[in-house]
């Protein structure tokens, strides 16, 4: 049965009851993953921190059935590729299980309003990514899928015989990566990704090289991929990284489209393993577009998926509409 919530403000007596629902829906959605950062488990000062942050800028509010809190949530507004847009973290939401579906209809509800009022039309969320009902309940009202953050112990391993040579970049590779890097532009704008990502320059590229660390495959005198590794240096809420993780992030990781099936992605991973081993880096994180066909199905295969993105584009005209 679907109850109609009281929605309202969220209050800082409220934080306290917010984050032990949160808590709970952490520990029956994540916490049972040897993959997954440890942290998070028992570790609250980043949540109860973001949402007094929250409540003191009027963008967090709760659903109650009979005076109790049932559930929460709270968001920032940004810009995305040019558009104003809301963004609600995993650690921006939550509801209890017994009253899942009547508190996120009613918190979107009573907020999207607010949100439609001020202009806004793009809609963001992430969720932990086993919460199916959640899944289904944001599907019904319009969302798609839209990123992946996945998280892997170091338990690759390649095949005895290796097939390409894969090295550390130095700064002589400047050009070639900055090549490769152009080239997985191309990909990235190409259907069904369609994503448009900021041109990467050659002295971004030497920074890169020289503050992280990016492998290369070669395959002889030819660069067939590349992967890129950096290291935590605190804990982010928003991805549920802790300090330490490694991080496929910034350039990412791409293999040139005919190296495709050939095994180059495994032992690029297995050089990021092996180098997280020696620097007692216990697990990696990658996100990556679900609308990403190669990366989806490489990625899951080492990765287990932690948190989905969703994602919902209200029509343009709507307040054009409403003002009529």
């Amino acid at each position: 049965m679907v109850y109609e919530c009281k929605v309202s403000n969220m209050q800082k007596t409220d934080i306290n009851k917010a984050i032990k629902i949160w808590t709970d829906q952490y520990k029956n959605y994540c916490d049972n993953n040897n993959d997954f950062p440890s942290y998070w488990v028992n570790n609250i000062n980043e949540l109860e921190s973001f949402l007094n942050n929250k409540v003191e800028n009027n963008s967090a509010i709760v659903a109650k059935l009979d005076k109790e809190i049932v559930g929460f949530l709270a968001y920032d507004e940004f810009p995305f590729n040019g558009e104003s847009s809301v963004f609600c973290p995993a650690i921006g939401h939550c509801a209890t299980e017994e009253y899942k579906e009547s508190a996120y209809l009613s918190l979107y509800k009573n907020i999207s309003q607010q949100w439609i009022n001020k202009g806004i039309l793009n809609h963001m969320w992430t969720i932990f990514y086993n919460d199916t009902e959640l899944k289904d309940i944001l599907f019904d009202l319009g969302y798609g899928s839209y990123l992946i953050d996945a998280f892997s112990g170091l338990n690759v391993k390649g095949d005895n015989e290796c097939l390409f040579e894969i090295k550390k970049a130095s700064s002589e590779d400047i050009n070639t990566l900055y090549d490769l890097v152009e080239e997985s532009e191309d990909y990235y704008k190409s259907a069904p990704l369609f994503l448009k990502r900021e041109r990467i320059s050659k002295e971004e590229i030497s920074e890169i090289i020289s503050k992280s660390n990016v492998f290369i495959a070669w395959d002889k005198e030819l660069a067939v991929g590349f992967i890129n590794l950096s290291i935590s240096k605190n804990n982010n809420p928003i991805d549920m990284t802790d300090y330490n993780c490694g991080l496929i992030d910034e350039i990412g990781a791409y293999i040139k489209l005919e190296y495709r099936g050939k095994k180059v992605g495994t032992q690029l991973l297995k050089s990021i393993n092996e180098y997280s081993s020696l620097n007692n880096i216990s697990c990696i994180h990658v996100d990556f577009e679900t609308a990403n066909l190669y990366a989806n199905k490489f990625w899951r295969k080492y990765f287990s998926p932690m948190l989905l993105s969703m994602r919902r584009t209200i029509n343009k005209n709507i307040n054009d509409v409403m003002g009529a």
